[in-house]
């Protein structure tokens, strides 16, 4: 059990790390808004889930609301927003989208009983924390990737540079759109796995993972692409 000091600086952690991890992805044309959104709607599903399990006449959910909010805002926002863009939304908006995430996720962490933090069901248990972390996996993993790299160079980790997940997508040879889409299937296939313990079979969660990170892998990499692209080189050499 934490501390109230330490539950304090938790939180405060979360809210910061959230707000500004968002804030980082959001570098293409309905990046930000597209993941929120795919990742959102796991969460919201989760923490209603929840709360109908836990009680059999009261459906309502601070973090379900908070949640639902979030996704309208950003379907609303994307039609606006996809490929040329014609409105974005900035750090405000951004920060906002990792603002109410994180709201949603002290909210719904409220309703675990921390006395019951044990046994076989594991990690149905501690869903309410790993969830939100393979929601925002995309804009955590880039955050850290940053702060690393830049604080590595000695540089500010709030310096901006062309070292994200997108532009190294981009620098593979993606157009700015596929990379969204690439970003967008990482947060499906890692979102929804972390979901489906609660609905399906071991069995049937082990082929979804396997089949999905092969789908995300293949996207990502695109051997196809790159065979097609080293033949056209080559065949331009011997053309020259």
């Amino acid at each position: 059990m934490l501390s109230g000091r330490t539950a304090l600086i938790l939180t405060v952690l979360v809210v910061v790390v959230s707000m500004n991890a968002v804030n980082f992805v959001d570098g293409l044309d309905g990046l930000a808004a597209g993941v929120m959104a795919i990742g959102g709607s796991a969460f919201f599903f989760y923490a209603y889930t929840l709360t109908r399990s836990a009680s059999s006449t009261d459906y309502s959910s601070l973090a379900a609301l908070l949640t639902a909010v979030m996704i309208g805002a950003c379907l609303g926002f994307l039609p606006h927003n996809l490929t040329r863009a014609r409105i974005f939304m900035g750090d405000s908006g951004s920060m906002l989208l990792g603002l109410l995430l994180a709201a949603s996720t002290i909210a719904v962490t409220g309703q675990v009983d921390p006395g019951r933090l044990s046994g076989a069901d594991f990690f149905g248990q501690f869903l309410p924390i790993l969830l939100p972390i393979g929601v925002m996996v995309i804009p955590f993993l880039d955050f850290a990737l940053a702060v690393v790299r830049r604080i590595g160079s000695g540089k500010s980790p709030f310096h901006a540079d062309k070292a994200h997940l997108h532009h190294r997508l981009l620098s593979l040879g993606h157009s700015k759109r596929t990379a969204v889409l690439i970003m967008y299937t990482w947060t499906v296939v890692i979102s929804v796995g972390m979901l489906l313990p609660l609905v399906l079979s071991m069995r049937a969660v082990v082929l979804f993972w396997v089949i999905g990170l092969l789908i995300a892998v293949l996207l990502t990499f695109d051997p196809l692409r790159w065979r097609s692209g080293r033949h056209r080189k080559e065949s331009d050499v011997l053309s020259a």
